[in-house]
């Protein structure tokens, strides 16, 4: 009975671990930023986006479930303030990986480089891979310094980590 009790509390703590690694900070801090004007373009109609109406009707015109789209409009514009801040970091995270490797998926018949010079239908995909990659380091290794995530990470947690 104990067991299943602390079982949640095990998993929580297992999603916030993490270190004062400024590198990780750095990295999912840089990723937050990046992401967060796709959120605003999709929520707000912000950077030259069209909100949340449009979205979902161009997303429909792709054949995009409407729960899919809403996924993707609330993981932009959330996930990406919760990597600023660090909180729930791998989560976060992990939510934007799937999202962005959808639209890598989508933008794969474009070719690897972006559209520098308008000569090609669409944009390339070595950005997304660039960014899967900042997401990647931020499930593996966590939200890092500076993150609520590290501020909500017990000490002793953190002690027996640094010592193995």
């Amino acid at each position: 009975m104990i067991l299943f009790s602390r079982m949640p509390l095990k998993m929580i703590e297992s999603l916030l671990q993490t270190d004062a690694d400024y590198v990780c900070a750095f990295l999912r801090t840089v990723a937050g930023i990046v992401i967060w004007p796709y959120g605003m373009q999709k929520f707000f109609g912000w950077f030259d986006g069209v909100g949340i109406q449009r979205t979902l009707e161009q997303m429909a015109v792709r054949k995009v479930p409407k729960a899919i789209a809403w996924l993707v409009i609330i993981g932009q514009s959330f996930g990406s303030i919760a990597l600023i801040a660090g909180f729930l970091g791998r989560i976060a995270a992990t939510g934007l990986f799937i999202i962005f490797t959808g639209a890598l998926i989508v933008h794969l018949p474009d070719g690897w480089t972006l559209n520098w010079f308008g000569k090609k239908k669409g944009e390339g995909i070595e950005y997304l891979v660039v960014l899967l990659s900042l997401l990647l380091v931020v499930i593996v290794k966590g939200s890092g310094a500076m993150s609520i995530d590290l501020w909500l990470t017990p000490q002793d947690m953190m002690r027996g980590h640094a010592s193995r």
